[in-house]
């Protein structure tokens, strides 16, 4: 699996660019995926900036999430520039 650093454009210029990570098994996969998640419907693919690197999976999950580690999909995304949510508290 390779993971993917993601950073996108909005079609319509108007909102900020918006970055996330994408667990998939190549570059054209990672762009599937990435027209399939909700979030990226505003955002022009292919993206601006779309780096790839081969992790381990423990890094993975310790980065991502348990899930990342072995689904693949896209993760983490935010509006750059804008303060990520925290995760509820249990």
């Amino acid at each position: 699996m390779l993971v993917f650093h993601v950073r996108a454009e909005p079609i319509d210029g108007g909102s900020p660019p918006a970055e996330a990570f994408v667990v998939a098994k190549n570059p054209d996969e990672a762009i599937l995926l990435l027209r399939k998640d909700i979030n990226f419907s505003g955002y022009a693919l292919p993206p601006a900036e779309m780096t790839g690197c081969i992790t381990d999976a423990e890094e993975v999950r310790a980065a991502l999430g348990a899930d990342a580690a072995h689904e693949k999909g896209v993760y983490g995304f935010h509006l750059i520039g804008a303060e990520t949510p925290t995760a509820p508290s249990n």
